[in-house]
């Protein structure tokens, strides 16, 4: 990232410090999962710059919306239609876990035995690391399994 997104995060009220441990991790597993690859095709370089600009440039476009007045609906689900948001004026976006924040936190509230997906969206709340969530109006999620219908009764407004 070129720009110093710092004041954009801080409004948002992300722990700056966690924030920066999980943009390292990202940012390391990137370059050696992808970048390092020999004979990178060249075409790949606009893409690498969106995934650079991940939790930049992308977040200030979803803030620059709100600010005209769209809502912005996260998801971790690929099956919300996307017609039906677009028809109410709102932006799409796909929220992700699976990674581990503020676990002892989140196993006072949720059995220790919860699958590591339902726990790790809870982190990224509860951690406030995630500016897509942070950055969200409304959140639906899916309801594949049990856990997950019961995770959604826990509004992520509630937890902190």
């Amino acid at each position: 990232m070129t720009t110093d997104y710092t004041p954009m995060w801080q409004e948002l009220g992300l722990d700056l410090a966690g924030h920066d441990a999980l943009l390292n991790v990202l940012g390391s597993a990137y370059t050696d999962i992808y970048l390092s690859q020999k004979n990178r095709p060249e075409g790949m370089g606009y893409f690498d710059f969106v995934m650079s600009e991940v939790h930049g440039l992308r977040i200030k476009e979803l803030l620059d919306e709100k600010a005209a007045g769209r809502k912005i609906i996260g998801s971790y689900c690929v099956f919300v239609p996307e017609e039906i948001v677009l028809a109410a004026n709102a932006t799409l976006v796909g929220l992700c876990s699976g990674a581990d924040f503020a676990m002892e936190k989140v196993e006072q509230l949720l059995p220790r035995n919860t699958c590591s997906l339902i726990k790790s969206s809870f982190g990224f709340k509860i951690g406030k690391v995630c500016p897509y969530l942070e950055s969200a109006d409304m959140i639906v999620g899916e309801n594949t399994c049990d856990g997950k219908k019961k995770a959604g009764v826990i509004p992520f407004s509630g937890i902190m």
